[in-house]
């Protein structure tokens, strides 16, 4: 045993130290206490940024895209198949009526082409061309200073944030909670973020 006090080696049936005469029964040597080590948070890439910021960023990049889809509409003459959609399911026009051709592949290749430009390939194209970009955001994020990286801050490649664009539609299926774990987690991630494997951060 050793005294507490002075450190040495007494007898360990004795009540007092034979050096210092210090109580070593009373006052026994303090055990140290393991503390649990914290957990590895991973590198420090910056302050993530916040709801707020990113429902304004996305009501800017809606508008953008929007006004996008309408020079696709018009330069592309799209507009009859976005139509043709609307009189086929609601007005129950005839197929025959609805294209030149009057074949159901018509009608529904008009109807896909159209759909399929203005509401799959120009998001997709905005948002990861912007995203994988030097600049790493779109308008609208790059308007709230905030920049789209991977888990270690460095520039996402085009197919990570492809990844990011199309879980949108996961978040949108789980009646919006994708999104509104951006709010509740601890690196402000949405579920598309955590599925791509992406930081929304504010720019330094």
């Amino acid at each position: 045993m050793f005294c507490p006090k002075c450190g040495k080696e007494t007898d360990a049936l004795g009540k007092f130290c034979q050096w210092c005469g210090a109580d070593i029964v009373t006052n026994p040597p303090a055990v140290p206490v393991a503390t649990p080590e914290e957990d590895d948070e991973g590198p420090d890439v910056g302050v993530y940024a916040g709801l707020g910021r990113r429902i304004v960023a996305f009501i800017v990049d809606i508008i953008l895209i929007l006004l996008l889809d309408a020079v696709a509409v018009a330069v592309l003459g799209l507009f009859r198949g976005l139509q043709n959609l609307y009189f086929f399911a609601v007005q129950n026009a005839s197929v025959e009526s609805l294209t030149n051709e009057g074949t159901s592949a018509a009608l529904f290749g008009s109807i896909v082409a159209a759909y399929g430009i203005v509401i799959i390939v120009i998001p997709w194209l905005y948002y990861a061309g912007f995203e994988s970009s030097r600049s790493q955001a779109t308008p609208g994020i790059l308007l709230m200073r905030v920049v789209v990286t991977d888990l270690d801050g460095n520039k996402p490649s085009f197919a990570r944030v492809t990844l990011r664009h199309f879980a949108k539609f996961i978040s949108i299926l789980v009646i919006f909670l994708g999104f509104l774990m951006i709010g509740l987690t601890k690196n402000r991630q949405g579920l598309h973020d955590r599925i791509a494997g992406c930081l929304v951060l504010l720019q330094e």
